[in-house]
C-alpha cells in the first residue's frame, strides 16, 4: 500500500508505523545515478533523540558507510508530510 508520494515523484512511502516516541518507515527512493531505478529504504527515528536510530537501503553505498542519502530522503518526506492527511500514523500499524 502507498501512503504518500512526493511531489517530484522520487521518494514513495509505503508505510509508516510509530510506536511511542520511535517511527518505523519504508519505501522506495530513486537512484540518482541510475534512471529508472528506486532503491528499498526502511528507517527508524527516535523523537525524543531527535535521531535516525537505524535504516537500511539496498544502495551501494548504505553496504559500506550506513546511512545514506536515500534513507536521508525518505525521513525527509515523512517528517515534512507526517501531520498531513496523506499520513494516518497509528499505533495500530505495529502487530
Amino acid at each position: 500500500m502507498v501512503y504518500y508520494v512526493s511531489s517530484n515523484k522520487k521518494v514513495i512511502v509505503e508505510d509508516v508505523k510509530k510506536l511511542g516516541d520511535i517511527l518505523v518507515a519504508k519505501g522506495k527512493v530513486a537512484s540518482s545515478s541510475r534512471k529508472g531505478l528506486f532503491h528499498n529504504v526502511e528507517i527508524v527515528y527516535s523523537f525524543q533523540r531527535k535521531y535516525l536510530i537505524g535504516g537500511v537501503c539496498d544502495c551501494e553505498i548504505s553496504q559500506y558507510y550506513g546511512i545514506c542519502r536515500h534513507q536521508v530522503g525518505l525521513l525527509y518526506v515523512v517528517m515534512r508530510n507526517r501531520k498531513s492527511s496523506a499520513f494516518i500514523v497509528t499505533n495500530s500499524h505495529f502487530s
